[in-house]
């Protein structure tokens, strides 16, 4: 007959916990903070990503990302503001502008011919909400903000990328 041994359950705790820590740093290194991964709730966008644009504050401080991406089979544009590593968690106020332009542009903030355009702003700790556009014909030009405290950022993207031709 085999008898019990009874264990402290501290003891089974510690070995729980170690069983863990092995399997949480067994996992591959992610782009995101842990507190990202994990989340689900997290503004995505169907699509192919189109623009990736870094964003500094007035410190040259890289403080967030655009990201702008095209969705060609509902022909939307949807896009939204990143925190960085260096930024991610604090609290600060950020947008994210999306416009649709006539005629494509290489200059950095120039929407010609402006058809139409929405944002999204807030006090946010990592990302803003998305924008979404459909969008059947134009160029897109995306810009984004951010200020806490001192710091202060501003930045505009190209208007190069453009969908269904080019209107004149």
């Amino acid at each position: 007959m085999r008898s019990l041994v009874a264990v402290p359950a501290a003891a089974v705790l510690l070995a729980g916990m170690s069983a863990a820590t092995v399997v949480a740093t067994a996992e591959p290194a992610s782009a995101a903070p842990a507190s990202v991964s994990a989340a689900s709730a997290l503004p995505t966008c169907p699509g192919v990503r189109v623009m990736r644009h870094a964003l500094y504050t007035r410190e040259m401080l890289k403080a967030a990302y655009i990201h702008v991406f095209y969705d060609a089979r509902t022909r939307t544009v949807c896009a939204f503001l990143n925190s960085t590593y260096a930024t991610w968690g604090t609290r600060k106020h950020m947008l994210i502008r999306v416009k649709i332009c006539s005629s494509p542009s290489k200059r950095h903030g120039q929407c010609i011919g402006q058809l139409q355009s929405d944002y999204r702003a807030g006090w946010y700790t990592g990302r803003t909400s998305t924008v979404r556009l459909h969008v059947p014909r134009g160029c897109i030009m995306a810009t984004g903000r951010i200020y806490w405290g001192k710091h202060y950022g501003l930045t505009h993207t190209t208007s190069t990328f453009c969908v269904g031709g080019v209107l004149t």
